[in-house]
C-alpha cells in the first residue's frame, strides 16, 4: 500500500512538473511572439525615420545651396535691381518701373 501511495505522489509530482514546464514554455512562446511584434514595429519606425532623415538631409543641402547663392554678388545685384530699383552710375534704364516715375 505504501508503495502505491508513493507511486501516486511521484505521479502527481511528475504531472505538476510537466504542467509547470508546459506553462513555462507557453509563457516563453508568448513573450517571444510579443517581442517579435515589437521588433517588427521598431524596424518599421526605424525605416520611416531613416527615410525622413534622408529627406531632411536633401532639404538642408538644397537650403545650403540657396544660402550660398543669396550671399553671392550675382544675387545681390539681381535683388537690388529687381526690388530696390537700383542701377549702376551712368546706366540708363529702358523700360521697367523707373520709366513711369519720370
Amino acid at each position: 500500500m505504501e508503495h502505491n501511495a508513493q507511486s501516486n505522489n511521484n505521479s502527481t509530482i511528475a504531472k505538476l512538473i510537466g504542467a509547470s514546464l508546459a506553462l513555462l514554455f507557453l509563457l516563453l512562446l508568448i513573450a517571444l511572439i510579443v517581442n517579435l511584434v515589437k521588433l517588427g514595429a521598431a524596424n518599421d519606425r526605424k525605416d520611416a525615420l531613416q527615410a525622413q532623415s534622408a529627406k531632411l538631409d536633401r532639404l538642408i543641402e538644397k537650403n545650403d545651396d540657396m544660402i550660398e547663392y543669396c550671399g553671392s554678388a550675382e544675387f545681390i545685384e539681381e535683388y537690388a535691381r529687381e526690388y530696390l530699383d537700383m542701377v549702376y552710375r551712368g546706366e540708363t534704364v529702358i523700360g521697367g518701373k523707373n520709366d513711369n516715375e519720370e
